[in-house]
């Protein structure tokens, strides 16, 4: 899917001769850093998953599971955690979403 912009920009002669020499692609740089910017992303949720997997020695699927079938029981900080655990959970499955459609254009 292309966008097409309606403000024109211009690249300065010496950065589009720098381009020509490396044999890149502005559009190829713009996804090389959005690339970037990705995995970023993908490694910070993927630190924050990991630290509450060791914080409770089991999955978020698991996690949740214990959360949701507690009764008259009421641990506020199990239950805040268990929001931002999702929080970290959905963000990681939608930025290796986008990471995926990148690599496939």
């Amino acid at each position: 899917m292309s966008v097409h912009m309606k403000e024109d920009f211009e690249i300065p002669n010496k950065l589009m001769d720098i381009y020509r020499e490396m044999a890149v692609s502005p559009v190829g740089l713009l996804k090389n850093y959005a690339l970037n910017l990705i995995y970023g992303k993908i490694h910070k949720y993927e630190v924050e998953n990991i630290f509450f997997e060791k914080k409770y020695g089991q999955s978020f699927e698991a996690f949740k599971h214990k959360i949701e079938s507690m009764e008259d029981e009421e641990h506020f900080e199990w239950e805040d955690d268990l929001n931002d655990w999702e929080f970290v959970v959905e963000n990681l499955k939608y930025w290796k979403q986008k990471l995926d459609g990148l690599q496939s254009e």
